[in-house]
C-alpha cells in the first residue's frame, strides 16, 4: 500500500469518521472502497458477484444461490459474509415451507 494525503471539508471528515465509527472501519477503509467502486473497472464475473450480494440482502435470494453465483460452497458462502460484516438472514416458517415445496 501507498501512502496518500488528500484534504477533505470539515464536513466531509466528520461524516466520514461518524460513518466508520457506526460501521466499525476505518476512515482509509472508507475512501478506498469508494474509490474502488467510482473508479475500478469491473468485470462482468464482479459485477454478477455484487448484484447478488445486493440481492440477498434485500433478501431477493437465498444464501444457497448466493453461493451458487459466487462458486463456493454454502459454509464458504456464510464465512465470505462475515468476512465483510455482512449479517446472515434467516429464514422464518413459510420461507422455509415455500422452500421444502420447491425442492
Amino acid at each position: 500500500m501507498k501512502r496518500t494525503n488528500i484534504m477533505l471539508g470539515d464536513d466531509q471528515h466528520k461524516k466520514l469518521k461518524d460513518y466508520a465509527r457506526r460501521e466499525g472501519r476505518t476512515l482509509g477503509e472508507l475512501v478506498r472502497e469508494a474509490i474502488d467502486s467510482s473508479y475500478k473497472r469491473k468485470d462482468p464475473l464482479e459485477e454478477r458477484r455484487r448484484v447478488a450480494l445486493s440481492a440477498y440482502q434485500e433478501g431477493f435470494i437465498s444464501l444457497g444461490k448466493l453461493a451458487e453465483v459466487l462458486g463456493l460452497d454454502p459454509l464458504s458462502a456464510r464465512n465470505y459474509l462475515r468476512e465483510r460484516r455482512i449479517l446472515l438472514r434467516t429464514q422464518d416458517v413459510e420461507e422455509l415451507a415455500g422452500d421444502a415445496k420447491n425442492a
